[in-house]
């Protein structure tokens, strides 16, 4: 059974449609196709995104370029079903665990990017569906439209991205950030830092550093920038946070 998901989400200009199993309804596959040029562009980085990641995890995500000519190109990649994606209604302290889980991801992931200042950018790594768990707590990356290895990235923005994305789930849910929620916000970026994969570019006030990126380098993101729920915290929330790392680190 064939499902239409979305046409152009997020202003992405791809067209998704995902295969059902027609007894189950159980999702297999999804595809994305594009006949734009910014679609085209994000189905390719998805590609590169997705070799790049095979090469250094455990557990791999197989697609299949069905169709690459210069105005169409159509991408196939399969679900792994022993994967699963995190209740979006849960609240911080309910997820601390696939936060940890999806850090020490990154930190296995980008090891040999330790002490660097730049690093390979997946550019949305939202647990909302981008990252997903198993029961052995194995973490698997997906959706990686957003894939950069060629520019001045700083390394760890991904995870500070993270964070901050569910800080803001935290500011809707109770209008403040609680205090074992900022204890947890401030340990990670600790760890990430002690693990050598924090830039300097970050360090220093990483949540503003982390907006002033995104605001001056919406291209990554292909017009898809105004998505991320990081892009909604106030300036008063953003510098809560720094004030509070700037307390330890």
């Amino acid at each position: 059974m064939k499902y239409i998901k979305g046409v152009h989400r997020h202003g992405s200009e791809n067209f998704l449609m995902l295969l059902k199993d027609d007894k189950t309804l159980e999702t297999k596959s999804i595809i994305k196709a594009s006949t734009s040029e910014k679609g085209i562009k994000s189905i390719m980085s998805e590609c590169e995104g997705i070799e790049w990641y095979n090469s250094v995890s455990k557990n791999k995500i197989e697609y299949t370029l069905e169709k690459k000519i210069k105005t169409y190109h159509r991408i196939k990649i399969e679900i792994n079903r022993s994967f699963f994606n995190v209740n979006p209604s849960l609240n911080y302290l309910m997820i601390e665990k696939y936060l940890d889980l999806t850090i020490n991801h990154y930190i296995q992931i980008w090891d040999k990017y330790k002490g660097y200042q730049f690093a390979p950018f997946h550019g949305d790594l939202s647990l909302v569906g981008n990252v997903m768990f198993n029961d052995k707590n194995e973490v698997l990356f997906v959706d990686w439209e957003q894939f950069s290895d060629n520019m001045n990235i700083p390394t760890g923005l991904d995870v500070t991205m993270t964070l901050m994305e569910n800080i803001y789930y935290e500011i809707i849910r109770y209008k403040k950030i609680k205090k074992n929620v900022m204890k947890h916000f401030v340990n990670s970026i600790q760890y990430l830092n002690k693990s050598k994969l924090l830039s300097r570019y970050l360090l220093d006030s990483p949540a503003i550093n982390t907006l002033n990126f995104i605001n001056s380098h919406t291209d990554i993101w292909n017009g898809q920038h105004l998505k991320l729920p990081v892009l909604k915290l106030s300036k008063n929330v953003v510098q809560e946070l720094d004030n509070a790392i700037s307390k330890i680190i």
